[in-house]
């Protein structure tokens, strides 16, 4: 049946579409949407309050109403009747009778004006105006002069009427008796008025069906469509009453499906509030909405069938034209909008071009005016505003993403490491000490020994949990002191044929004052220990049968140089004992300081450990 109905507009031509349960109408021209009348939203345009003055700015050279909504109403000075200044004309507190001009959209709230304006089916009546204005539509100068000659007879002095564009051609009695219905309207407004509080809604235009018939019934109109048997019969005696076109054929729907959704309205809604739309040759339009203007953007698509890009590029253009027409009386877009058409070189073509936008517009309520083609293919045009947008009405901002279209990601910024986890990488971390080590081997030799000392301090810890670095690490002093007893036994070794002088017989150094002193310059802080007297005894011990060989061996030339030479050697061997025992033992060992250290080592750690 919806089928039916929809072959039967396309070849009627214009339709409407009313669904008074859900105040939603639409008009259908060739099967497609151009308009729709949608009465939703707690202010609407047209509305009439009782209001009262909040604030006066005269910076802005506006008040702020209270017309008893969550924002207030913005009246601007120019809308205000009366002679003067801002503050002249209104004062706090003060009550007025205001109409919505602009509905509230965003953050805005509606725009309201003391000039009250009633529109009828031929006429528009103003009450605090004077004087008779006809349309401009209207050309025939005969006519203008016989309406406005037919309303100066009929209508109250001191009000304005404007006559409309469907009165020509009108009887006196139809104009007549709609002043009639509008002038009773104003009276219930002044009326209520004075008897209500402020702020009050004083009249609304709740008519929906009414209104469509008013502004969309033309003789083009093949049929109505209507979903209650009352609105039925009162499309019915609207018609007879206004005379107008009798081949209109009123329908009820009896359906189970809404008829919205039987009409395939609600698939017309859904592709208005799209941001892009498809043209019937392949191209596309970009439609997006702002806070400031309307973006419009002309792609050519998959539209490639002629013969050159010149035509290519016209024909989208001109398609664009009619569709971008349509998309701006049904998504009710107004202020300032922006057309990125493509580029054209032609000055013929762009002349064409407008031509056919100022056409397409020219059917348009809402009175677009169209601006000169830039140079880089924009067209500016204004449109007025006739309350709340498509896309106002039947959407709603997104919780995450506010209306934007996106949301915003986590940042994920580095937090300071915790003292535990910087603890846990410090421990993982290997100091390269061996590579450094194996690197510098050409280094001097103080170096190398202080890289011993440091791999020694090292490997201990890993040994003995509780190490002694008296013993492990041995000083300066005590290397110094074995190669200076090598280069005396070198010495010796040399003039082992010569007569041995005794005075040459060095004294030896106290073991234990260099060693303490040594171990004074490793640690200063720690006191000395008298372990390292027995160290030294227990070497001197372990190695006296060695050094006692050693001089008994040597030959001697002469026997008065052989007699001195043991005079001599019992003497030293007395007095310097300990000196020799410990210099006999570098002999097995060229590197002294490394043998008697490892061995000092491990006799010192069993000693600790015997101690302990």
């Amino acid at each position: 049946m919806a089928n039916e109905k929809n072959k039967n507009g396309k070849e009627q031509g214009q339709k409407i579409v009313i669904a008074e349960r859900d105040n939603i109408a639409a008009v259908l021209e060739n099967g497609k949407v151009t308009d729709f009348f949608i009465h939703r939203g707690e202010v609407l345009l047209g509305d009439v309050y009782l209001a009262t003055v909040d604030n006066i700015l005269p910076s802005i050279d506006a008040a702020f109403v209270n017309v008893g909504t969550e924002r207030m109403g913005f009246l601007h000075a120019q809308d205000v009747m009366g002679k003067g200044s801002l503050k002249d004309k209104l004062s706090p507190k003060q009550k007025l009778v205001v109409q919505v001009v602009k509905e509230p959209t965003g953050h805005k709230g509606p725009r309201v004006t003391t000039q009250i304006s009633l529109p009828g089916r031929f006429l528009v009546l103003m009450p605090n105006e004077t004087g008779v204005n006809v349309s401009k539509k209207i050309e025939s100068s005969r006519e203008r002069a016989r309406l406005k000659a037919i309303l100066n007879l009929i209508k109250p002095v001191g009000i304005g009427v404007i006559i409309r564009t469907e009165a020509e051609g009108q009887s006196e009695a139809d104009i007549q008796e709609d002043l009639e219905i509008l002038l009773e309207k104003w009276n219930n407004i002044i009326t209520s008025a004075e008897t209500m509080t402020p702020p009050n809604l004083i009249y609304r235009d709740q008519d929906l069906l009414y209104r469509v018939i008013r502004e969309a019934c033309t003789e083009e109109t093949k049929e109505i469509i209507v979903d209650t048997a009352f609105a039925m019969n009162r499309v019915q005696n609207i018609l007879q009453n206004w005379h107008i076109n009798k081949n209109i054929n009123v329908t009820l729907y009896k359906g189970t499906e809404p008829l919205l959704v039987a009409m395939d309205i609600h698939k017309e809604i859904k592709a208005a509030l799209n941001v892009k739309v498809n043209m019937p040759s392949g191209g596309y339009l970009f439609i997006q909405q702002t806070e400031a203007l309307t973006v419009i953007d002309v792609n050519s698509g998959k539209f490639v069938s002629s013969a050159t890009q010149d035509e290519t590029i016209l024909k989208t253009n001109i398609e664009a034209v009619h569709e971008i027409a349509r998309q701006l009386r049904l998504r009710n877009i107004g202020g300032m909008i922006i057309i990125d058409f493509i580029d054209m070189t032609s000055r013929a073509d762009k002349l064409a071009m407008l031509e056919e936008l100022e056409i397409a517009l020219e059917p348009d309520k809402a009175k677009p005016q169209v601006g000169q083609l830039s140079d880089l293919g924009l067209v500016e045009l204004t449109r007025h505003r006739q309350g709340q947008s498509l896309s106002e009405i039947f959407t709603k901002k997104c919780p995450h993403c506010q209306g934007s279209g996106c949301s915003i990601i986590d940042f994920n910024f580095a937090t300071p490491t915790a003292e535990g986890e910087y603890r846990a990488k410090a421990a993982k971390l290997k100091l390269p000490v061996n590579n450094y080590k194996k690197n510098n081997k050409n280094n001097n030799q103080s170096k190398q020994q202080e890289e011993t000392t440091v791999q020694t301090e090292q490997q201990i810890p890993e040994q003995q949990p509780m190490p002694s670095i008296e013993v492990e690490n041995p000083s300066a002093v005590a290397v110094q002191e074995t190669e200076n007893r090598e280069k005396n036994k070198r010495r010796g070794r040399k003039n082992k044929f010569e007569k041995p002088q005794g005075d040459k017989v060095e004294t030896p150094l106290v073991v234990t004052e260099d060693v303490q002193t040594a171990q004074t310059i490793l640690k200063p802080n720690e006191e000395i220990q008298p372990q390292i007297a027995e160290d030294v005894t227990i070497i001197s011990n372990s190695e006296e049968p060695e050094l006692q060989e050693t001089p008994a061996a040597e030959p001697s030339s002469n026997t008065s140089s052989a007699s001195e030479a043991e005079q001599t050697e019992e003497q030293s061997s007395t007095e310097a004992a300990p000196e020799q025992k410990t210099e006999e033992k570098p002999k097995r060992t060229r590197r002294p300081n490394r043998g008697t250290s490892k061995r000092t080592r491990t006799k010192k750690v069993k000693e600790e450990n015997a101690e302990e």
